[in-house]
């Protein structure tokens, strides 16, 4: 591992060398460009002083051509025979890469060595400056924008990672790759990939006090006998001991959920899915979408809260809509990411289409409501909302035939049952046919006089009548 270090942190007699190649670097070039890379082979962690010497090299190259464009017609590829063997010797891949940079510095596959070597050592910044270069030449490499998206992340940096996938739909709206990377990013934001990764030592973490303290009054709900820190420390013991069993991982998930730390919950539940046994593990996909629209609901409910005991503060409000405009966003991206895998699961169609209706997106919803019907536990709410679909697109003929068909066939008078009978009468309404309206409204009216404003129909039907 190396540290990336700003150039404060050099040695005082550098930090001198690299003010005074400053100072000619606009008159003498290659002056300065011979003291940023003699200093930088010293100080291959200096990400400040790689994005000066990458500056200047740029800027030189780009006065003998027409801009970027021209730049690629100088990039070579030959002498990168030993591409993927960076993880040997990281350092000298670094240093063989600015090496070729050197010469030609619009060398995307330099630029991309130079991210594999850094990248195994832990230079995590490097690794997204090497890929924001690729971007400056080839802007629409989609290849390039993946590993630039996962570079944020790794990085920690959610939003700039949401940035690049939203470029990649842009450029491809198709590509699930794209989708994954938003996902990611997205439950990234929420949770701000959990609290356990913030340590080295997990255990030395479970040491800090007011931690302590939480676990211990968590326990109390758990086990009388045992306190929860203990519970996890022995757990997370045999994850250590057995780290292929899965089990452990959704153990210690349980446990930090019914402590309420979500964010650790989440943590856990996908360092299971990162082992190779929970790779394809469905279930643990699922596990991880509940708790992460969990953190969602938590988070939207402690805004809520905060809106209503300070109505004047715009911050909380501001908090709130983007709370849930996250959870929306996670969902629909989980949700059609479903879809395109298991696009026989009318279950998650019916989800996705609800989701899409209450969008006020009934187009796009009415595809999947359609499909939804072919699943029994989902059909009659789907027919509803089918129904519902069209009436809001003022297709009330076609709403008509999907609630007289959910009328007829529920055969008790249910909350579904009155709605799609009310829904019915208001597309008799909108039709221009009161009569046929006021028929179905009487059915309500009589199984239950509070539904909706049932009754207020009614009273105002029979007073025009007197």
């Amino acid at each position: 591992m190396i540290e990336e270090i700003p150039i404060a942190k050099l040695d005082p007699r550098q930090i001198k060398q690299l003010e005074s190649a400053d100072e000619v670097a606009k008159a003498n070039p290659n002056y300065a460009l011979e003291i940023y890379g003699a200093i930088l082979k010293q100080n291959q962690g200096c990400l400040e002083l790689r994005q000066k010497l990458r500056d200047l090299q740029l800027k030189k190259l780009q006065g003998s051509t027409k801009g970027l464009s021209g730049i690629l017609t100088k990039v070579t590829s030959a002498p990168f025979m030993f591409r993927g063997k960076g993880d040997k010797d990281p350092e000298g891949t670094i240093a063989k890469a600015e090496g070729l940079l050197e010469k030609s510095p619009a060398n995307v596959l330099a630029h991309q060595m130079l991210a594999e070597g850094s990248s195994i050592l832990g230079m995590v910044n490097t690794v997204v400056f090497a890929y924001e270069t690729i971007r400056k030449i080839q802007p629409k490499d989609i290849k390039n924008l993946k590993q630039l998206g996962n570079a944020y992340l790794d990085a920690g940096d959610s939003d700039m990672a949401i940035k690049t996938g939203n470029t990649i739909r842009q450029i491809n709206p198709n590509d699930g790759d794209a989708e994954d990377l938003l996902k990611r990013a997205s439950v990234a934001v929420a949770m701000n990939k959990g609290k356990w990764e913030e340590s080295e030592d997990y255990r030395a973490q479970l040491k800090d006090e007011s931690e302590a303290q939480s676990l211990e009054q968590a326990s109390k709900t758990v086990n009388d006998s045992k306190s929860l820190e203990d519970l996890i420390r022995q757990t997370y013991q045999k994850v250590e001991e057995e780290p292929d069993n899965l089990n452990h991982y959704r153990q210690l998930s349980d446990y930090y959920q019914r402590y309420g730390d979500l964010q650790n919950a989440i943590a856990w539940i996908q360092e299971a899915r990162k082992q190779e046994g929970g790779q394809g593990d469905v279930s643990l996909e699922e596990k991880e979408r509940q708790l992460t629209l969990e953190y969602y609901d938590q988070s939207i409910e402690a805004w809520e809260k905060a809106c209503n005991d300070n109505p004047d503060d715009p911050n909380a409000q501001t908090s709130l809509e983007e709370a849930k405009n996250h959870k929306q966003v996670y969902q629909k991206t989980q949700l059609e990411s479903l879809v395109q895998r298991y696009p026989n699961d009318y279950g998650n169609r019916y989800e996705l289409g609800l989701l899409l209706f209450e969008n006020g997106s009934y187009d796009d919803a009415l595809p999947h409501f359609q499909l939804a019907q072919r699943n029994a536990k989902v059909r009659l709410n789907a027919i509803l909302y089918l129904g519902r679909s069209y009436s809001r697109k003022g297709f009330h003929d076609l709403a008509v035939e999907q609630f007289t068909s959910l009328k007829n066939e529920i055969q008790i008078m249910d909350e579904r049952k009155k709605e799609a009978i009310y829904e019915l009468g208001c597309c008799f309404e909108a039709m221009g046919s009161p009569e046929k309206a006021i028929e179905e409204y009487k059915l309500v009216y009589s199984a239950d006089i509070s539904f909706r404003d049932v009754s207020e129909k009614i009273n105002a039907f029979y007073e025009q009548k007197s």
